[in-house]
């Protein structure tokens, strides 16, 4: 970016925290056309944050994990000024990847001028509202709530599946204790677990997903699950959402099956470069201006 740039020489990058950029983030979560998963906010709580200065003014917020931009958001009313603010921002930090959700149609749109590579990295879903047909070989199990009596067979069954820290949740006891495990069993056999993790940022939303005992798969253990976990979060006035690995097709099926719907894919811009658009009039093919 040329030193001469107007946009470019009036931006200013400030390291600052999620609480004294609480607000602009508020904003941007609320500009989402779907509300973000916990995974989601555990890539914000995580990141780097930048308060972004234009003209003196703070404009806007960026979340950046190493060389990814995870989180970029410009207030409305700057919204002209947004592309070379971005550039501006990847030059001064050295990115080398965005990290975007279809969801965010600002960054969409942004990234669209540039030129990369694409790595598809995740699929996150709503509710659909349908009524499902709960009729599935697992229908006569028992669906509850996990105590802590539960957690050596949990492990024996799901592994470190619920020990990734997330959710404010760094244990599988912690997630036991704060009754946000749940069990689906059939006598001595446990089918499978669910698991809610209520938002730290998007409030009143409800992040779900199931981990299937490898012998009960295929079998509608995870969409009874599922189905269970969404009529939790409702009777607690939560929205459901769900994400997953965007090749993890057989939870991407699970969660379909349950009337989830995917609303956003989460993917990689390994990033190229940005085109330098000559000057132009009229449209295709357009003349070129002196």
């Amino acid at each position: 970016m040329s030193n001469n740039d107007p946009v470019a020489n009036k931006v200013e990058i400030i390291a600052t925290d999620i609480n004294e950029t609480r607000e602009i983030i508020e904003r941007h979560i609320e500009s989402l056309s779907y509300p973000i998963d916990s995974w989601l906010e555990g890539r914000l709580l995580e990141a780097a944050i930048h308060k972004i200065i234009y003209n003196s003014c703070c404009v806007g917020y960026a979340g950046q994990i190493e060389e990814t931009l995870h989180f970029f958001h410009i207030c409305k009313e700057y919204f002209r000024f947004a592309p070379g603010i971005l550039e501006a921002f990847i030059e001064k930090k050295d990115v080398k990847r965005v990290f975007v959700m279809t969801q965010d149609s600002l960054l969409s749109a942004l990234i669209a001028e540039w030129d990369y590579e694409k790595e598809k990295a995740a699929c996150w879903f709503t509710d659909s509202g349908r009524k499902e047909n709960t009729n599935t070989q697992t229908s006569h199990a028992v669906f509850r709530i996990a105590c802590l009596s539960d957690v050596e067979k949990i492990r024996k069954v799901c592994g470190d599946f619920f020990e990734e820290p997330s959710g404010g949740f760094g244990t599988l006891e912690e997630r036991v204790e704060a009754k946000t495990i749940f069990i689906l069993e059939d006598e001595a056999d446990l089918l499978g677990c669910g698991i809610v993790e209520k938002g730290q940022l998007c409030e009143g939303v409800a992040s779900i997903g199931m981990f299937v005992n490898r012998e009960h798969r295929r079998k509608g253990a995870a969409k009874t699950i599922l189905l269970n976990l969404k009529v939790w979060a409702y009777n607690n006035n939560l929205k459901p959402v769900a994400g997953c690995w965007y090749y993890n097709t057989l939870s991407r099926k699970s969660l379909e099956s349950a009337g989830m719907i995917a609303t956003s894919i989460g993917f990689e811009a390994i990033l190229k470069g940005k085109e330098k658009l000559p000057l132009r009039t009229g449209n295709p093919p357009g003349e070129l201006v002196e």
